[in-house]
């Protein structure tokens, strides 16, 4: 337990937020530490009232990058006001834009999927991942045509310019640069239509026909809570309106998972999103919309990652290496037929860099060779 004296103008402003927004005054004491790092510190806190009805409460300073951190406050204040996405994630109690704070309901003691994912339970994993999936296509139905809504929310707090997935399609499209790079250092010619492919890609992408919702962002195996109620979704900072499989082909590409699981929870995700989406009830349309958010996380993958790898390997999470993330993204992308003809150029692109990485690289024997180890 930290001293209150170390955060005594911190919680006093937090105090005078949360009756703003409740109307309820408030003393909040025994602040705890959480999380503090470059973006932002993360504190619990009791709550002492004789009206508000909660005993502690999270209060989140946001620090640097504050348009991640008021992407995350205005996630939160528009689900807040969408009652199918109460049991889904924490409730939002108010904030000061000035002092950069705002304050959350504490979920509190539980885990996440990472872990559960390393704790060795393959019933337990299987149950947890469906149950995700589930809650998942749930926020994105619950918020179906809410998009200014949301977008009113984000353009009355501070850093909001510059964000969304236009903007999003855009910049991966100017990327595309560091794909090519990638034939080049391995000795490869990119094929014919590979650049309209991407283009496609990105455009399906800034689009999201048919299957626009508010999307998470960032759905990493910490970024959520599980407890007694169920999974929850935390850590909005990447939130947004986007196309509603961006979240769920993570698992696929991005935070890769045994194919069977994949599977498991793509199943779900479809089941429960169908009853909002109509594209999703047809297997075609959600495979085509599979294959192609799936190649534009994978593409995205090579942006990030520089081809020098090719020489040496490094660390990309954890002791997950950059090389294994290359090659399972490349190797998702390939696994997904190339629905339609405006994406067989891509899936083309995948295979031929997957076939030179393997002459260039002989360390990979299995799948499992391959994941991060909390897979």
């Amino acid at each position: 337990m930290e001293d209150s004296g170390d955060f005594a103008d911190l919680l006093s402003r937090a105090e005078l937020a949360f009756e703003e927004s409740s109307g309820c005054p408030v003393v909040l004491s025994h602040p705890v530490v959480i999380k503090d790092w470059r973006r932002s510190r993360v504190l619990r806190c009791k709550v002492e009232s004789s009206a508000a009805a909660i005993p502690s409460l999270i209060l989140k300073q946001i620090k640097e990058e504050p348009e991640r951190g008021f992407s995350d406050w205005a996630s939160l204040a528009f689900l807040e006001g969408q009652p199918g996405a109460h049991e889904l994630v924490p409730r939002f109690l108010g904030g000061d834009p000035v002092s950069r704070l705002f304050l959350m309901g504490d979920l509190g003691e539980g885990r996440n999927l990472q872990g559960i994912l390393t704790g060795g339970n393959p019933t337990e994993v299987v149950a947890a991942l469906r149950d995700l999936a589930s809650r998942m296509a749930r926020l994105h139905s619950s918020t179906v045509g809410k998009e200014d809504a949301f977008d009113a929310i984000r353009s009355s707090l501070p850093g909001g310019s510059g964000l969304g997935r236009k903007k999003e399609a855009e910049n991966w499209l100017v990327s595309r640069e560091k794909i090519f790079a990638w034939f080049e250092a391995l000795g490869c010619q990119c094929p014919a239509g590979f650049a309209d492919s991407l283009a496609f890609i990105a455009a399906a992408y800034a689009d999201a026909e048919g299957f626009l919702a508010f999307s998470h962002g960032d759905p990493a195996p910490s970024n959520n809570h599980f407890s007694q109620a169920g999974p929850r979704l935390i850590d909005f900072e990447y939130g947004g309106f986007r196309h509603a499989l961006y979240d769920i082909t993570a698992w696929n590409v991005l935070c890769p998972l045994p194919v069977a699981l994949v599977e498991e929870m793509r199943k779900c995700f479809r089941d429960e999103l169908a009853r909002s989406f109509p594209l999703a009830r047809d297997e075609l349309r959600f495979s085509e919309a599979w294959a192609c958010l799936c190649a534009y996380r994978a593409w995205a993958i090579l942006t990030w990652i520089p081809p020098d790898v090719i020489r040496e390997n490094r660390p990309w999470a954890d002791s997950w290496g950059m090389r294994e993330a290359v090659f399972v993204a490349l190797s998702r992308m390939a696994g997904c037929a190339p629905a339609g003809k405006a994406l067989e150029a891509s899936h083309e692109a995948a295979l031929i860099l997957l076939r030179a990485m393997g002459k260039q690289w002989h360390s990979f024997d299995s799948e499992r060779d391959l994941l991060p180890k909390w897979s």
